[in-house]
């Protein structure tokens, strides 16, 4: 039996009788993984990218497209590594969920991994490995806090592009793909190498094949993958599947990959395109603002709203009689609307969202996506905001509602940060890490500072909504100077600090049939 991994490598320990992955569970009938070469070169061994870019190369070698397989680079000191290697880098994806409101399961073996190599321990063998002329992919998901100039995952890329610079001067293209959901990925990437190049002569000759042989592409991954299934769920899959599998993939049908680059180019080099589920595109704008306004925007509108209602995951907010209805409300009547999307187009992927969200095969926390609520409300939810009076010359009551609340919930998180501990709402806490929390925390405090018990009296909530939607540092505009949005705010934080999430939700009234 081979080895149990431990709880930190982000993977299921082995137990019990069944036999583990290996290569001997490959099918014949499958294609001839173990002579395909290892064509792309894969920074991070998470969940998302099993499910998106293991599952994309998997689907295009069995069409006998691509033919080539994935080598994976575990940068931070715990991932997945020597499980990928142990399983001879095979897993099972199963997708799980509802599409067009019936439910949907499907398993499969994916073998597009080769091995995996540790950046802290094995460098020496991944700068082989990129110099080689079959290579000309690079795709990574660092995480966001990882995709930063101070991260090692920045100079580890520069270190890489000048061992093929080097080592392999005249070859083929490489296109670096970053999937982290940072807005213009690619070219952030690309500034922070620019940063990192040798300065004088060897610099300037490095710049020059950067800009002759590599392509920085922007992509958007969307597929909602939460992590490692319950013990329990684990074992009954398992059970099904007849063997252990400590890199068990479960996620949800949907799945894009869009890609910004020029597509015929790309397709040269990693022809794994199959729309809709991978796009490449000299513009990805479409679906980027489609699943910014629709999905993330609906995602970080509903949170405040579902953990002071005491709702604690996606799905059964999806499904509770008052919040399921404010979903639909905010999604069909006001993000649609404000978009410029096209509204056949918009209005279909607003129902594939409902129907996600509604999955009842994922555990989806709203205490995990009100991580970062201000920057997320910034982004995502005020430009359906003034979107809608744009479009329609009013203020849309869902979102303002949505905002309120989000205002009354950041007077009640909580984190390492706050030298109390504690939160800011009266006897109430929520553990949620919000880099911008010092700067609400301060105007709550600077307007009830004794913070006594009962409710907060109305003229502290109108003058902490004057004072925040004037926060220019905050939002990056004056949000009082949208019409009616101050005094829509006010007349909802006042509601739902005297009525409660289910009363201001029902006094919104009845949703439009969708």
């Amino acid at each position: 039996m081979r080895k149990s991994h431990g709880p930190t490598d982000g993977v299921q320990p082995i137990t019990g009788d069944l036999p583990s992955l290996g290569p001997e569970c490959w099918p014949n009938g499958a294609y001839p993984r173990a002579r395909l070469p290892e064509r792309v070169l894969q920074f991070g061994t998470g969940m998302l990218l099993r499910a998106v870019c293991g599952a994309a190369v998997d689907a295009a070698n069995r069409l006998g497209r691509f033919n080539g397989r994935i080598l994976v680079v575990q940068s931070t000191p715990h991932g997945a590594a020597s499980a990928m290697n142990a399983q001879d880098g095979l897993f099972t994806l199963v997708e799980r969920g509802v599409v067009d409101g019936a439910p949907v399961e499907r398993m499969r073996l994916v073998g597009a991994i080769s091995r995996a190599l540790r950046a802290d321990t094995q460098w020496a063998a991944v700068c082989e490995a990129v110099a080689r002329p079959e290579l000309q992919v690079v795709v990574s998901n660092v995480t966001e806090a990882g995709f930063r100039p101070d991260d090692p995952f920045p100079t580890r890329l520069t270190d890489l592009l000048h061992t093929r610079f080097t080592r392999l001067p005249a070859g083929p293209p490489l296109f670096v793909i970053p999937t982290e959901l940072v807005p213009n990925n690619g070219t952030r990437i690309a500034e922070m190498v620019e940063q990192r190049a040798p300065t004088g002569t060897p610099g300037k000759a490095f710049r020059a094949w950067l800009a002759s042989n590599v392509r920085f592409c922007s992509s958007l991954v969307d597929r909602i993958t939460t992590g490692l299934p319950a013990p329990a769920v684990h074992a009954e899959l398992e059970a099904r599947l007849g063997y252990h599998d400590a890199l068990l993939t479960i996620t949800e049908p949907h799945c894009l990959w869009a890609v910004a680059t020029d597509p015929a180019a790309l397709a040269q080099a990693f022809p794994i395109a199959a729309p809709p589920t991978v796009m490449f595109a000299p513009n990805i704008g479409f679906y980027s603002e489609r699943k910014l306004r629709l999905l993330n925007g609906a995602h970080t509108a509903v949170a405040p709203l579902a953990i002071l209602a005491g709702v604690a995951t996606v799905r059964t907010a999806a499904e509770h009689p008052r919040l399921g209805p404010f979903l639909r409300r905010i999604l069909f009547d006001e993000i649609v609307p404000s978009t410029d999307l096209p509204a056949d187009a918009a209005t279909a992927f607003a129902r594939s969202v409902v129907d996600r969200f509604r999955n009842p095969w994922i555990e989806h926390a709203w205490q995990v996506i009100a991580t970062n609520q201000t920057a997320k409300v910034r982004v995502r939810v005020l430009p359906s905001v003034t979107g809608f009076v744009a479009a329609r010359g009013r203020v849309p009551s869902g979102l303002v509602l949505a905002y309120a609340t989000y205002l009354r919930f950041m007077r009640c998180v909580t984190q390492l940060s706050l030298a109390e501990g504690r939160g800011w709402w009266r006897g109430e806490s929520y553990p949620i890490h919000d880099v911008d929390l010092p700067i609400l925390a301060g105007h709550w405090a600077a307007l009830d500072p004794d913070r006594g018990a009962g409710p907060v009296p109305t003229p502290i909530l109108e003058r902490l909504a004057a004072r925040v939607l004037s926060d220019t540092t905050l939002w990056g505009t004056n949000l009082a100077s949208i019409p009616g949005f101050a005094e829509a705010t006010t007349s909802a934080l006042r509601l739902v600090e005297e009525c409660g999430v289910d009363a201001a939700v029902e006094a919104l009234g009845p949703v439009s049939a969708r």
